[in-house]
């Protein structure tokens, strides 16, 4: 008696764990919900007969009935997102989490580069997003979805890849045309990207406000990331039909801020101010790794890396031995060699709250789960998991 007493404790303790690391998540699944609903009523039974799970049933209560309620707010209903994800929030508002029930405006192009704009579910599939598509064109017979890249570089979209729209590249675009014609396809004028820097806006600002600005913008994004979405990520979204919208967008982050170095230095046609801007992002650099914004930092460095900035000797030649010397610390901690070790030192002395490095992180991660078979003689494989779970754990860690 008592150890099946013990067992029913450790499960119910187990539920509730479980309950309050994932609610927000829970309110999305019909099926979770169900389970912790039928889970209470069965605990409420028990409890009648075994005095001592009396003690659990006030909390299970509260955290079942929290959930149930929060899931009915109208906070809580799906909202609409405007294409690319600018969801045009107030500045004073706190972000929040994209929910793989909220909706989203965005436009497919067709091969004349006009387009329709469809409303659809952030984790739609391409099925969904091909039915919408049609209801607006009045047909689909034949119909392929294809993400053409800015430098037109084009991929045909799986039926059932899913959460399409945040895994655009930067300036990437969805067009939907017949399978024929999917050679003729051209990338839109708009794709192509500033022609003209903004230097003479750029160096009257303050290094340290923008790199300040720059942490609180991506601290908002990372904050949003729930660590399932690690787990959606590395193991494909379309196996579990679920969005990864969150990390996709601070992914993107990333990219954009690594890009715009290169835009901003390639796009100046002065020699002497573009060693000013070489100094300008070697000096936001160093402020955001002040402020532990790990990400911006390496974004920025890895920007000044590329081949495009880099091969600039004349540029490089000007630039003051002591931003030289900055500089030449900052690509030690991206060495890649003993498994980025520099970089994991570094970040092991850390206290949170800090932003880390996100593709190191989901580079682990893929590595572990490539590396490692999930079933081994039928049985799962726990060394995987709990390897996989470690590696998730890092991410609310650094929070």
């Amino acid at each position: 008696m008592d150890y099946a007493l013990n067992n029913k404790r450790r499960v119910i303790r187990l539920v509730l764990q479980w309950a309050a690391m994932y609610g927000d998540v829970l309110q999305e699944d019909d099926v979770a919900m169900a389970f912790l609903e039928e889970f209470y009523v069965s605990v409420s039974d028990d409890a009648r007969m075994i005095a001592t799970l009396k003690e659990q049933l006030p909390e299970l209560e509260k955290i079942v009935k929290q959930i149930s309620e929060d899931a009915k707010t109208p906070q809580k209903k799906h909202k609409v997102l405007l294409q690319q994800f600018n969801t045009g929030d107030e500045r004073a508002q706190k972000r929040q989490p994209i929910r793989g029930s909220d909706e989203v405006l965005f436009k497919v192009y067709c091969m004349d580069h006009t387009y329709t704009t469809i409303r659809v579910p952030v984790a739609a599939s391409v099925k969904e997003v091909l039915s919408a598509v049609a209801d607006k064109l009045g047909s689909g017979d034949g119909l392929i979805i294809v993400k053409m890249s800015s430098g037109g570089e084009k991929v045909v979209l799986k039926p059932n890849d899913v959460s399409v729209f945040t895994t655009l590249t930067i300036n990437g675009r969805l067009f939907a045309c017949p399978r024929e014609q999917f050679d003729s396809l051209t990338p839109l004028p708009e794709q192509e990207g500033p022609t003209v820097g903004t230097v003479g806006t750029f160096e009257l600002m303050s290094s340290k406000d923008l790199a300040y600005q720059m942490t609180i913008y991506d601290w908002e994004l990372f904050n949003c990331v729930h660590e399932l979405e690690l787990i959606y990520h590395t193991f494909g979204r379309h196996h579990f039909k679920k969005t990864t919208a969150n990390l996709d967008l601070f992914l993107r982050r990333f990219n954009e801020i690594q890009f715009w170095v290169v835009t901003e230095i390639c796009l100046c046609s002065q020699p002497s101010k573009r060693v000013q801007l070489l100094k300008k992002f070697i000096k936001i650099a160093a402020h955001c790794k002040e402020y532990k914004n790990l990400n911006s930092f390496f974004a920025i460095v890895m920007g000044l890396s590329n081949v495009a900035v880099s091969r600039l000797a004349l540029t490089w030649e000007k630039l003051p031995s002591k931003f030289k010397k900055f500089y030449a610390e900052f690509e030690s901690l991206m060495d890649p060699s003993r498994n980025h070790r520099a970089y994991r030192l570094t970040v092991a002395k850390l206290e949170p709250p800090l932003i880390p490095f996100m593709p190191l992180l989901i580079k682990d991660m893929t590595f572990t789960h490539e590396g490692n078979k999930t079933f081994i003689d039928n049985l799962v494989n726990f060394e995987k998991m709990n390897k996989q779970e470690q590696q998730k754990e890092d991410e609310s860690r650094f929070i």
